[in-house]
């Protein structure tokens, strides 16, 4: 299969026809599949996750590599843009099951249409309907005569994680049974270089939204290729949000952080309604 996904990286995608498309993303998500299964070697004696091996506690410089690895299909797909409707199709028969629906795979959704209003208040996002929307606060200035500029202002964190926000409260819902667990992977997508930072660099809120992925990723008990590296790693994000003691922040901080660490603890056994 490698051998494979190496000759057809190397073709043109006018020569690729959709059953080349077909195979090569097939191709990427098995070994993506691979990827995510946690080594032996981060287990303990028992074969137990061990939570002090998790990323979330390294000092490596390449802790997140794997999630990179992941995030990369994103841009296959993108590069595949002739051949998507027809690709979806197929693989949504291997991942979802016969009639599996593959909307979830399709365009980026902007709105915040059924993401909870404390979510909204705790990643603090702005509510926009399209892509295209300029961010909110910015201000067109005249740099020479006829030519405009704006100036580029930090993106707040909240913004940074917006898609994986919106994508992740559309998995509440999801009932955790065998064909769903692939429904829940394009949330690995949204983790695009600006998210990986955010986790590189241990951020609360993008801690807790990845954790609570992996909360929702753990009902599918059992799975060779993913129960222990979200058990190992869910467990390792819930101890170190307590050793940071954000719920112990003054104000109205603390407080929200009280009420979506309640929310964490029960990720992994409730499904929301």
């Amino acid at each position: 299969m490698l051998q494979e996904y190496q000759t057809l990286l190397h073709m043109p995608i006018t020569k690729l026809g959709q059953a080349g498309a077909d195979t090569l993303l097939l191709s990427a998500g098995l070994l993506n599949i691979l990827a995510f299964a946690l080594p032996e070697s981060e287990t303990l004696s028992n074969g137990e996750p061990d939570p002090s091996t998790s990323w979330v506690f390294s000092l490596h410089k390449n802790r997140l590599g794997w999630l990179a690895l992941q995030e990369g299909v994103r841009h296959l797909v993108k590069s595949m843009a002739a051949y998507f409707d027809q690709t979806m199709v197929f693989l949504g028969q291997i991942f979802l099951g016969p009639g599996g629906d593959t909307k979830v795979y399709g365009r980026a959704v902007q709105s915040l249409e059924g993401v909870p209003d404390r979510w909204i208040k705790f990643f603090e996002l702005e509510d926009r309907h399209g892509s295209d929307c300029e961010p909110s606060g910015s201000t067109e200035i005249l740099d020479t005569p006829g030519r405009r500029i704006r100036p580029i202002a930090p993106v707040k964190p909240g913004e940074i994680l917006r898609p994986a926000v919106i994508i992740l409260a559309q998995l509440l819902n999801v009932p955790p049974v065998r064909w769903n667990v692939f429904r829940n992977l394009p949330f690995l997508a949204k983790a695009h270089s600006g998210f990986r930072d955010l986790l590189y660099n241990r951020d609360g809120r993008a801690l807790w939204l990845f954790g609570y992925w992996l909360g929702l990723m753990s009902r599918y008990e059992g799975l060779w290729w993913c129960d222990k590296r979200v058990r190992r790693d869910y467990m390792a994000i819930r101890m170190w949000l307590e050793q940071a003691q954000f719920t112990s922040r003054p104000g109205a901080e603390g407080e929200i952080w009280k009420e979506m660490m309640k929310e964490f603890d029960i990720a992994s056994i409730l499904v929301h309604t």
